[in-house]
């Protein structure tokens, strides 16, 4: 009977005909306002705004000239290894000493200068003509300096040209407490390389397997940005870099500036 009472009373009052109607809370137009703002940067940023677009691939530091096998012309037993890694060779150096079936002292020499960063025989071992003895950093070459070369697979290298944007996660300096190692593209190679050219440029076919996990490769040199100032002698995305030098046959992850692209273009895969 209470809510009848209500109810009957209500009908007996007259229409607030001059009452004014809320049709939205202030609290629904901020929201719907806010909604709209972000919604119009939003389209704004996908057709105007531009994004980097780069290529991570891996590589090494090395000297321009890269690393060479020093193969052996003869077989028979190593009787002596003459150098070792880290040991600088000149042309002409004899490196290993080998005795062949008739008993004849046989010198392997080396074919160029550089400096020794691996071994592939020891003491006793029994070698056949042809068998890798060493690998050496070539340092013998007239405009020798230190590069790095990146192996990026043909598909992702599309685009790439001397002159891009390069920096560079060293292994030996970790980005996060001295950045990244600025430089720029030197030279691309027309061509994709074999197992045999990647073998030959980076010291054998063991080092070569962490650039040939995909599709064949083309090497991109990139040409490190000097800075005097920084104790590396290169320029750094920090303010001084690592606190020494650079030493090669160091593993880097390249990351390659190749432009920069609308949002819109792309979703689109343009």
């Amino acid at each position: 009977m209470k809510f009848r009472f209500k109810a009957l009373q209500r009908m007996r009052e007259p229409d607030e005909l001059d009452s004014p109607t809320l049709l939205a809370a202030p609290r629904g137009w901020i929201a719907l306002f806010v909604v709209m703002i972000t919604m119009t940067a939003a389209l704004l940023w996908t057709f105007g705004g531009r994004i980097p677009v780069t290529v991570d691939s891996p590589g090494l530091l090395t000297h321009s000239s890269g690393t060479a096998l020093i193969q052996s012309p003869y077989g028979g037993m190593v009787r002596a290894v003459l150098a070792q890694p880290a040991d600088p060779v000149k042309l002409g150096q004899t490196v290993v000493r080998v005795e062949d079936a008739e008993g004849r002292t046989r010198e392997i020499t080396s074919p160029f200068g550089g400096q020794v960063v691996g071994l592939s025989v020891t003491d006793g071992q029994v070698i056949a003509p042809g068998s890798p003895v060493a690998s050496v950093e070539r340092t013998d070459t007239p405009q020798d300096r230190m590069v790095a070369m990146v192996f990026v697979p043909a598909e992702r290298a599309i685009g790439l040209a001397p002159g891009n944007e390069v920096e560079l996660s060293v292994s030996t300096a970790p980005s996060g407490a001295f950045g990244l190692l600025r430089g720029t593209i030197g030279s691309v190679s027309p061509y994709t390389l074999t197992r045999e050219a990647v073998s030959g440029l980076v010291g054998g076919e063991l080092a070569a397997q962490r650039y040939l996990s995909g599709s064949p490769p083309k090497l991109v040199t990139v040409e490190l940005t000097p800075d005097a100032s920084t104790p590396s002698g290169f320029a750094w995305t920090s303010q001084s870099g690592p606190p020494m030098r650079l030493g090669t046959q160091a593993s880097v992850t390249a990351t390659i500036n190749v432009g920069r692209q609308t949002p819109f273009n792309l979703i689109l895969g343009r």
